[in-house]
């Protein structure tokens, strides 16, 4: 499944350089290009597969709930440069690739060595991700970004892209509150949503166009957008049609399948008896941040 994995890099993924004081370095820094993946310690599994796949790197805690797979050395992301260069990420991940890669060739012919060549990393770092931190825009004043690269094509080519974007970055929300208008005094409303940056705005729109359903939302600080799907109509003929076809992996599809499950138990009008409602209350206590254990997948 390529563009599974290339889906769930464009979600998860992160292209950076880290840069470290390190007084053994003639220049006072050490630069270490990294590529790395964190997910929820849940999804061990998982990434336990990614890492198989590109051969080397190391998965270790990150967080009280959380595990991150991490490459840093330069054959492994050999490896990575020459998967994502036959298989283009097509978020705002792949202007951070582009950039990773300049920054890759300056280490490889030791320019990070140099005062000269290590400037330019803070240019180009400038323009990655969130760009300089404090610390090094303080040290070296009147570094300058450099452009970034412009995503110039961010068609999805491939339905098993969703997939991998979902697993990164969806969600399935099964609601249960309080209703003046029904006979038991709650109602029950289910929702699949993708978050991601507001930078790929143009990205999240062809999730419209792909369901041929759903919403854009922003948040509160307008810093990220949701791709939201709440017809009830569109969810049964739309959305659990395609993960049914295309199935998701991970405990996500456990929340898959929990989803499903209230979708058929409401299409059954099993959500209006107390007996229904409780059945729903129960399967949703099971969902999502509440799912404790791992999952080993097929």
């Amino acid at each position: 499944m390529i563009y599974n994995r290339v889906g769930f890099v464009d979600a998860e993924g992160c292209f950076s350089i880290g840069i470290y004081i390190n007084y053994k370095y003639q220049i006072g820094y050490q630069v270490q290009a990294i590529f790395q993946i964190s997910l929820h310690n849940k999804d061990l599994v998982l990434l336990s597969k990614i890492q198989s796949y590109f051969g080397g790197g190391n998965i270790r805690k990150h967080g009280k709930s959380s595990i991150i797979f991490r490459i840093a050395s330069l054959k492994n992301l050999n490896t990575v440069i020459s998967h994502f260069d036959k298989y283009p990420l097509i978020s705002q991940k792949w202007a951070d690739y582009e950039l990773f890669k300049q920054v890759l060739d300056l280490i490889k012919n030791k320019k990070h060595l140099t005062t000269d060549g290590f400037k330019e990393i803070l240019s180009i770092k400038a323009s990655m991700n969130l760009g300089l931190p404090e610390s090094l825009k303080t040290a070296f004043l009147g570094i300058s970004q450099i452009i970034r690269p412009e995503v110039m094509d961010n068609n999805i080519k491939d339905p098993n892209w969703v997939v991998g974007f979902t697993n990164g970055e969806g969600c399935f929300f099964v609601y249960v509150t309080n209703s003046s208008t029904t006979k038991l005094g709650e109602t029950v409303r289910i929702k699949f949503q993708i978050t991601q940056h507001v930078r790929d705005n143009e990205l999240m729109k062809k999730l419209i166009t792909f369901f041929q359903c759903g919403r854009i939302e922003s948040t509160s600080h307008n810093l990220w957008l949701n791709f939201i799907v709440t017809n009830f109509k569109d969810i049964t003929e739309k959305v659990i049609p395609f993960f049914d076809k295309y199935p998701i992996q991970g405990t996500k599809m456990l929340d898959f399948l929990d989803f499903k499950r209230v979708a058929n138990l409401m299409k059954n009008k099993a959500h209006l008896s107390k007996e229904g409602l409780h059945e729903i209350r129960f399967i949703k206590s099971k969902m999502n941040s509440r799912r404790i254990f791992l999952v080993d997948q097929q």
